[in-house]
């Protein structure tokens, strides 16, 4: 499978997207020709980005590794959504910087709904995970990617955050 890589090229000025009647929500309604349309769903993700390009090849990799996606470029839309059904999502996928509602605080508001919830954050800066939890020590994050990233990688990093949680449900119940 060849690798997707995804670029973070910001202008300054973001009223582009306004102008091009973007839809500020993307449903996970995806049909396509797919060999792996027939295999079982691995998990349920929200996927936040204000760059809708970005959104798009998200989730058009993530869908081929049998994700299942509800991807927004809007925040506070994604969000609402989380909040009508925080219980079928397994992981939330967020952008650091966004406006009006940034991916910590939407994390840290995804968490209060469900704690359960994975969030892994992108960002384009270089960013430990202790030094995170020293500057932002309210908000939990199990994990950041840094942009660009191919979506190999990022499936594994998402696998891997999944599997804990698995295996300690599996530990839990003993099954």
């Amino acid at each position: 499978m060849v690798g997707l890589h995804l670029s973070h090229n910001k202008s300054k000025d973001n009223d582009y997207k306004n102008s091009l009647n973007i839809p500020q929500k993307e449903e996970s309604n995806y049909e396509g020709n797919n060999e792996n349309n027939n295999a079982k769903q691995l998990a349920k993700l929200l996927v936040v980005d204000d760059d809708f390009d970005i959104v798009q090849a998200l989730k058009l990799g993530l869908v081929k590794n049998r994700f299942l996606v509800n991807a927004f470029t809007n925040p506070e839309e994604a969000l609402q959504s989380f909040k009508s059904n925080s219980e079928s999502y397994c992981l939330m996928l967020s952008d650091i910087r966004m406006p009006s509602l940034s991916g910590m605080q939407l994390a840290r508001k995804v968490k209060e709904i469900n704690s359960g919830v994975k969030v892994l954050l992108m960002t384009s800066f270089e960013i430990r995970d202790s030094e995170f939890s020293t500057v932002f020590p309210s908000t939990h994050v199990d994990g950041f990617v840094q942009k660009p990233i191919g979506i190999k990688d990022l499936t594994n990093k998402i696998l891997s955050l999944i599997d804990k949680t698995k295996r300690r449900l599996d530990e839990d119940f003993g099954s």
